[in-house]
């Protein structure tokens, strides 16, 4: 359920749709079958062992909300202000963004 290749992260970057929240920013690209996740955290971010922590938050959050969100290959960037806040918190989050966007791009066509 993980974005792994290049190619992958290109085609979510090229053909996605982009939301910006005050936790994280997200990069969507909706599919016919099937959900994936790529986290994307700079080294700015913190230490190898605060990022890890955090990629790890997400992806909890993210198995955890697996069956409410559409299928989509998801690339997320969170922000510094994300640091504190609980997996549930950050999971309802996910889904309330990954919704209205493709809401918007079903919308839009």
């Amino acid at each position: 359920m993980r974005l792994k290749h290049r190619k992958d992260f290109q085609a979510v970057y090229r053909d996605g749709a982009v939301w910006k929240g005050h936790c994280f920013s997200l990069h969507v690209l909706e599919k016919e079958e099937g959900k994936r996740i790529g986290i994307v955290i700079p080294r700015k971010w913190g230490t190898a062992v605060e990022r890890n922590r955090m990629k790890r938050r997400l992806r909890d959050a993210f198995r955890r909300n697996a069956h409410l969100l559409p299928n989509a290959d998801i690339i997320i960037k969170p922000q510094v202000e994300c640091r504190d806040e609980p997996a549930d918190r950050i999971g309802r989050m996910l889904v309330d963004a990954v919704t209205k966007i493709v809401q918007t791009e079903v919308a839009d066509e």
